[in-house]
């Protein structure tokens, strides 16, 4: 067995005002933004909340407006003033079917707290990566309509042109090497890292070591380190801090078919191989994480509670852990 390399020291916080299972999340000065995903009994979520750390000792919550959808398996980035979100998984009110598989493209402008559409993705994508470098923003990879096959599908969306003309179209790049969904994607020394992930949704779900790395410059892909053990479902709880990219819990499958709740804080320094860093209080699957002056927040996710043969129940709970100055 595998030891850390750091003991990390929880402690608990105060609840999430409700709790939430693979909400996208995203560290916006100094705060943290923790938009849609599952609520409890699988049921997704219109809410979206800010986590300001600097308000007492616990914390504070603070809710932004209503989404225009319940919405999950969509991933938040950066922009001057807020940030963006693309494709997903979409409630139907009163529905008696399954989330179904959207095009849309928002923009949440923080200072003015309003929502407007963006540029649709050319076509319905769910559990995609969304990174950022410069002015093009990436949608790449994920589930098409039919909740199912993977697409390598890599779309770079303008934003410069969007921002001056009103007007902008996706348009293609270098599909990812291995298509899949819910995997990792996030932007380091301008390359895009595309981590773990699984093939299928809703027949099957088969965890990947795979990691990409995607160079703008030549518009080209290779591969990075492969990940110790099959992995999915860390998107929204993956991050960049030092040249050094972070991966917190998740779903493991050390053997095919035999899918666990992650412990484990992965973290990958550029040039690099993955180790495990340290382990969080419990095992959980898809929370939002971040860090924030020297100190890692991790909040909901699934823990393996349930409420009797109702189903699942998405933790509320938020912990928090120095990171060491050499991390």
């Amino acid at each position: 067995m595998i030891e850390p390399q750091h003991e990390f020291n929880w402690t608990r916080l105060q609840d999430m005002p409700v709790g939430k299972w693979e909400p996208s999340s995203l560290v916006l000065n100094g705060k943290m933004i923790v938009l849609g995903g599952y609520e409890s009994l699988i049921k997704s979520s219109r809410r979206a909340d800010v986590f300001d750390p600097a308000d007492g000792a616990q914390g504070s919550w603070t809710p932004l407006q209503v989404l225009p959808s319940a919405i999950s398996h969509v991933n938040l980035v950066p922009d001057d003033n807020g940030f963006w979100y693309a494709g997903g998984m979409k409630d139907k009110p009163g529905r008696k079917i399954l989330d179904h598989i959207i095009a849309e493209v928002w923009n949440y402008d923080l200072d003015q707290d309003r929502l407007t559409m963006g540029p649709s993705l050319p076509s319905r994508r769910g559990g995609g990566g969304l990174a950022r470098i410069g002015d093009n923003l990436h949608y790449i990879s994920g589930l098409q309509e039919d909740r199912d096959t993977d697409s390598e599908d890599h779309w770079v969306l303008d934003l410069a042109q969007w921002k001056a003309t009103g007007s902008a179209t996706w348009k293609s790049a270098a599909p990812i090497p291995l298509p899949r969904n819910q995997l990792a994607v996030v932007v380091m020394n301008d390359k895009i890292y595309a981590i773990g992930g699984q093939f299928n949704h809703d027949i099957r779900q088969l965890n990947q070591t795979q990691v990409d790395v995607y160079d703008p410059k030549s518009d080209s892909w290779s591969r990075g380190p492969e990940l110790p053990v099959r992995h999915s479902h860390s998107e929204h709880a993956t991050i960049v801090r030092n040249n050094r990219i972070w991966m917190i819990g998740g779903h493991q499958e050390p053997e095919i078919g035999k899918t666990r709740f992650c412990p484990d804080v992965l973290t990958m320094k550029e040039g690099g191989e993955w180790e495990l860093t340290a382990v969080l209080p419990k095992p959980t699957s898809s929370p939002a994480a971040g860090i924030i002056n020297d100190k890692l927040y991790v909040a909901g996710g699934w823990d393996g509670r349930m409420d009797g043969n109702k189903g699942w129940l998405s933790s509320p709970e938020v912990w928090v852990a120095d990171v060491p100055e050499s991390l």
